[in-house]
């Protein structure tokens, strides 16, 4: 067979093109660095003058941008000294260009030089020196100064005249030392970190501002530069000085990590001990940054943010720009110099001031505001948090700072007790609200100054979205217990003007809001807040993506206040979009123990029938043929028989197996408290359940030679009774004992068992006993300590390395997606789609619609990326180094051996700002795959690009517009704005029909992405392509929460899926990835998924039982669910009415649910009782039984009475 060779995709070709424009040089000096530039045309322009030209590295990474630089200047060079940062990789066009040269016979030498701290052996072979020379001109760039660099010179001088052996060495410099210091000593000490380069150029016109403001606000400041904090002997010169004169923050303006990976240098801060701030300095000038919504460019996003946090620091907010400076004319090159914004620089000094003062501030005198997060605004529903118990965390909470000496006065002595005093005064609920008393307000006229003096924008902004003549004051939700305030965080403002929905997706905050977080700073004088869960709405407030300025709401409302968020840890991306957008500190929390489903009811009564026939099947034929026809007459009672494939005895038992063999959520977690007992018990099964780190799972090495999934359902029970006993003696909560099997193991499974048991008792048992630091650096944050930075991800899916928890944690590295890793599990991902798709349908599909998350491939590492890229028949380009993505391979059909795929993505606004390289990549594979030369069968691509080419001509397009157009497949919500709209519409039962659903989902995510980063709202193009749709997809990668535990899913898979039907006139197939076991990924149907997970969790008895041991927050997990099926019910259908019957039952109008709702929680009773009532009002529920109807109906009116 004939073999193509993958075909590169040049990503690089479409970076914005800045073409260089000078004229020839005999000497041309390039970097990446504009401080050693300007140094080098400084310095240079008096031996060389005209001869030299300098110009920045950084456009050479487009092709044609080197290709013209060759060209025009390169080619007429004698000598061309380049640094360059990121290895070969990042310049690879431009290096080829270089080393092409090298077959003419007039070409330049070449002096390529790493512009890092470590040279690049890569980068020697593309050079015409000795590595002595290298050597030398390395160091003396390396070292800088004005002294190395003047030396540089007359060694390139010496190289010209063949005089190699005559350059001198480099100068030593000192690599780090103090520029300023603040000469009297004052109570708080501030210190600012910075770059030696800024010194040596004198370029220190940011630090200089941010000092003066530092010391205008009383602190003592020492500012330090070095080439890196990661010097070792830096550290060292840095902890002497902090024996004399202990920091209380540190503001650190130098970009990447200096933990390389590893516990021993994040040691360095935690010594320290005391706050953080990364201070960015962009790259751009400050009037693009005042017009770009993304804040900062990708790769600063990756240097200025994504790995400075793996240190634990705290990004504050940019504080200076690059800015064009004087014109060098001998050398032809602009120079570019520090420009400070004073404007954010006094924001940043308050902030680094106000997490100063959380040291120094005795805690009986310190003032605390604990916010809960109300989503949506009823009185049901008050503090969210992602598989945490809320009401009890605080309690906790609130006991801890009161034994640390804070005035918490009265304390609830139960979390019950604290959600009845929440709701004795006004709520978010209007509805319950009445006549309740507001404890206190922020006065109207102060609000109207405080709006006067923001931005004229934002006033202009306001006042046309919220009309407002009141003049009554406005109240604040919440209670005050002495110096504590527990605050219920306000609504977003759809809930207030449900129009807005359907135009404003970047909907300006409403006057209340503005008002809670003003009178929480003004009024009430809160010295930090404590956001409690995940997650709140204000790091989702409409303005940039990253590097925020005071025009942008997060930072408008919150201010310059100490922010510390405990977050659930599985949950990366919505947590780095706080850290992001409100600089907040993250405590990292437990995830919910996981259990088991089993079975019960009619499912456990068919089970035992199964089983009896498999029993009786070879010997008792006669016994088994009487058993089917029982099974049969059971099955014809069930209320679950229409979620059965068919009848036969195999589909029931693999039926069964899926739901009993679930994970489902045994409780909740409460901040600080350790799993106990069977939780325990739960808790270690679900992390060593799979293969993970090398090592077997524990249910594979007792199933010695069989595979789990193969065993009988007895031996299954068996099996995880096995497992429980070995937890139990290896966990320390028994004694030590030997599974109670039958099974004889070999020394080899016995071996595995014993490293098993070694891993358990010397890394799990004590990670996971640490849980109490999840309140102790709550307590420490808000004694101005230093949080120590942990990784985030899912335990149950091998990541035990976030355990500890209580950590701020971080994500990945943007660039590296997808990791090699996640590639294998994205290929299976997809070849399992495609498999599933011709098994049901008998051909390949053509156009797949994918819904993609910043989270989910933060925790990943990109698995959804993986999948797109080998559905498209693409392959990534990883830099050997450093395992960033630096290209992507176009895979020739005969090496492929199918189709390829036309994928329409739909891109979360999380995903949109964290991973802005991978956005250009997922941008660039259609254009590339549109202009391949083949057939439209093969390439779905292609076929439908010049289809929709000719049509958008046709319109009166220009041609190179509808070319552009019609390759465009990557849509999102425009920058500063989140979501698709359904949460708000269907909460607020704004809405008639499937056109009102498709009109907002298609509004809100309606940009779509070219891959040069650029975003333009085009409605008709993502209607267009969604009416070609045949498939949507979706993923999932742990078990640790499912499709009815949020409402993002139905969002998404369920906002694609009824606009699609809506569009096209017949509903897509729609598919859910389930990738919680990452070599064994599973594709079923999203209605087999919403049935094993309505069955499995929701009807279940055991959740139903663990939920009521939560009280208040147990109704709430039980109300949102409720609501999350009433979600996906509205979008795509599928929820049967026996599942609305079973979960009225069950849920709202049994005897013992009953009682637990009007304990603990009424008004989630009585939400989910409207819910319900709505769905079968709308037709959604079409034929409820007049028992359920009258048994809610009569709900209400009971709570509704019981609350007035």
């Amino acid at each position: 067979m004939h073999w193509t060779a993958a075909e590169p995709g040049q990503l690089d070709a479409e970076r914005a093109l800045t073409l260089i424009e000078q004229t020839p040089g005999e000497v041309v000096f390039l970097s990446a660095a504009d401080t050693e530039l300007y140094a080098v045309a400084s310095i240079w322009k008096e031996q060389f003058g005209s001869r030299l030209r300098v110009a920045s590295a950084f456009p050479l990474r487009q092709p044609v941008a080197a290709d013209h630089y060759i060209e025009q200047v390169i080619k007429k060079a004698k000598l061309v000294v380049a640094r360059l940062l990121g290895g070969k990789a990042y310049f690879a066009h431009f290096l080829q260009g270089l080393s092409d040269l090298r077959d003419e016979d007039s070409r330049p030498q070449l002096l390529i030089l790493s512009g890092s701290d470590l040279d690049e052996s890569e980068l020697a072979a593309i050079s015409d020196f000795s590595g002595l020379v290298r050597e030398k001109l390395f160091a003396m760039f390396r070292h800088g100064g004005r002294e190395n660099i003047r030396q540089a010179g007359t060694a390139v001088e010496l190289l010209l005249q063949e005089r190699t052996s005559e350059i001198p060495e480099a100068r030593p410099m000192p690599e780090f030392g103090f520029y300023r210091i603040t000469p009297e000593s004052r109570r708080q000490r501030a210190w600012i970190c910075f770059y030696r380069a800024w010194f040596q150029t004198g370029d220190l016109a940011v630090i200089d501002a941010l000092q003066t403001e530092l010391e205008r606000k009383g602190f003592q400041v020492l500012s330090f530069y070095s080439f890196s904090l990661r010097s070792p002997a830096a550290q060292a010169e840095l902890q002497r000085s902090a024996e004399l004169s202990p920091p209380d923050v540190i503001l650190l303006a130098q970009s990447f990590s200096i933990s390389a990976g590893g516990s021993d240098r994040l040691s360095f801060f935690e010594q320290l001990g005391c706050p953080v701030l990364q201070v960015p300095i962009s790259l751009a000038a400050r009037e693009s940054w005042l017009t770009n919504q993304a804040g900062l460019a990708p790769a600063e996003v990756a240097m200025n943010a994504a790995l400075p946090e793996v240190d634990g620091r705290i990004l504050a907010t940019v504080i200076g720009f690059k800015e064009q400076d004087f014109f060098i004319p001998e050398v032809e090159y602009r120079a570019k110099r520090l420009a400070p914004d004073l404007c954010q620089i006094e924001h940043v000094s308050t902030l680094a001031l106000n997490w100063a003062q959380l040291r120094t501030v005795p805690n009986g005198a310190k003032k605390v505001a604990i916010v809960l997060s109300n989503y949506p605004n009823r009185d049901g529903r008050i503090g969210n948090g992602v598989g945490l118990d809320t009401p009890a965390s605080v309690i906790r909470l609130l006991k801890a700072l009161r034994d640390r000496g804070y005035l918490v006065d009265p304390c609830p002595e139960s979390g019950k007790e604290l959600m009845d005093w929440l709701q004795t005064g006004v709520t978010n609920d209007p509805e319950n609200s009445y006549g309740k008393p507001y404890y206190q307000s922020v006065n109207q006229n102060e609000l109207d100054q405080f709006i006067k003096s923001l931005p004229i924008s934002r006033q202009n902004e306001l006042s046309a979205q919220w009309s407002n003549h009141s003049t009554e004051p406005i109240p604040i939700p919440g209670i005050q217990l002495g110096n504590i305030f527990i605050g219920i965080q306000p609504p977003r403002g759809y809930s207030l003007d449900p129009q807005a929905i359907y135009h404003s997706p970047a909907l300006p905050p409403p006057p209340a809001y503005l008002a809670f977080y003003l009178w929480i700073r003004r009024a009430f004088q809160a010295a930090a807040v404590v956001h409690v869960g995940k997650h709140g709405n204000l790091e989702w407030l409409p303005g940039r993506s990253i590097a925020l300025g005071r025009d942008d709401y997060p930072l408008l409302c919150l201010g310059p206040m100490p922010l510390i968020y405990p977050f659930i840890v599985n949950n990366p991306g919505e947590g780095i979009q706080a850290k992001r957008r409100s600089s907040a500190a993250i405590i990292d929390h437990l995830t919910p123990p996981l259990t088991r489903a089993g079975l019960y009811d009619d499912l456990e009564r068919v089970e035992r029938l199964l089983e009896e026939h498999a029993h009786c099947l070879a010997l008792y034929p006669s016994r088994a043929a009487e058993l089917e026809k029982e099974i049969a007459s059971l099955l014809s009672r069930v209320s679950w028989r229409d979620e059965l494939p068919d009848a036969s005895v195999r589909s029931v038992a693999n039926y069964l197996c899926e739901i009993k063999e679930s994970q489902i959520r045994s409780g909740l977690h409460v901040l600080g408290e350790k799993p106990a007992g069977e939780q325990e018990v739960d808790f270690l099964l679900s992390l060593l359940r799979l293969p993970s780190g090398g090592r077997p799972g524990l249910l594979q090495i007792l199933a010695g030679n069989r595979a789990p999934e193969t065993l009988t359902p007895a031996e299954r029970d068996i099996l995880e009774a096995d497992a429980r006993r070995w937890i139990k003696a290896n966990a320390g909560n028994a004694e030590r004992q030997a599974p109670n099997t039958k099974r004889q193991s070999a020394n080899a499974e016995r071996h595995a068992l014993d490293e098993l048991a070694t891993f358990v008792r010397d890394q799990l048992i004590p990670r996971l006993s640490r849980c109490d630091d999840e309140i102790k650096n709550v307590v420490n944050a808000l004694n101005g300590d230093f949080v120590p930075p942990g990784p985030a991800g899912a335990p149950t899916r091998g990541r035990v390395d976030v355990l500890p928890t209580g950590r701020n944690f971080f994500a990945i590295d943007p660039r590296s997606v997808p990791t090699q890793t996640s590639w294998n599990c994205g290929k299976l991902l997809a070849d399992r789609l495609l498999e599933r798709f011709r098994q049901d349908h008998g051909e390949y599909p053509r156009k797949i619609a994918l819904v993609i998350w910043g989270t989910s491939n933060m925790r990943t590492g990109g698995d959804d990326i993986a999948q797109a890229l080998w559905l498209w028949g693409c392959e990534p380009v990883w830099e050997e180094s450093s395992g960033r993505i630096v290209d992507f391979r176009i895979l020739p059909l005969s090496l492929l051996g199918r189709p390829r795929v036309d994928l329409v993505l739909r891109v979360s606004g999380l995903f949109r700002d964290a991973f802005g390289d991978t956005m250009r990549l997922l941008a660039t594979v259609p254009k590339r795959l549109a202009q391949q030369d083949e057939s439209p069968e093969m390439n779905p691509i292609r076929a439908s690009w010049l289809l929709e080419r000719e049509l958008l001509t046709n319109r009166g397009i220009d041609a190179a517009e509808a070319s552009r157009q019609a390759t465009l497949r990557v849509f999102s919500s425009g920058f500063g704005s989140y979501g698709t709209g359904l949460l708000p519409l269907i909460d607020a039962g704004n809405w008639e029909s499937a056109e009102d659903l498709t009109e907002v989902f298609c509004r809100w995510g309606s940009y779509a992405f070219d891959s040069d980063g650029s975003a333009d709202q085009d409605i008709a193009l993502l209607k267009t392509q969604l009416a070609e749709i045949e498939v949507v997809h979706q993923n999932q990668d742990n078990r640790e929460h499912d499709i009815l535990d949020s409402d993002d899913y139905f969002q998404f898979q369920g906002g694609l899926m009824a606009s699609i039907k809506q569009l096209k006139g017949t509903a897509p197939v729609v598919y859910h990835g389930d990738s919680s076991d990452p070599e064994q990924p599973r594709i079923r149907t999203l209605d087999q998924e919403l049935s094993r997970v309505i069955r499995s969790r929701v009807l279940n008895p055991r959740w139903l039982e663990a939920m009521r041991r939560h009280g208040y927050k147990g109704a709430f997990e039980i109300a949102a669910t409720v609501d999350y099926v009433f979600g996906y019910s509205a979008t795509t259908g599928l929820v049967r009415d026996a599942q609305y019957e079973e979960i009225a039952q069950r849920l709202l109008l049994d005897g013992i649910q009953r009682d637990f709702f009007r304990e603990h929680n009424p008004a989630a009773l009585k939400e989910s009782a409207r819910r319900l009532l709505e769905a079968a009002e709308r037709g959604l529920w079409a034929n409820p039984s007049e028992e359920a109807i009258a048994g809610l109906e009569e709900s209400l009116l009971e709570i509704e009475g019981q609350l007035e």
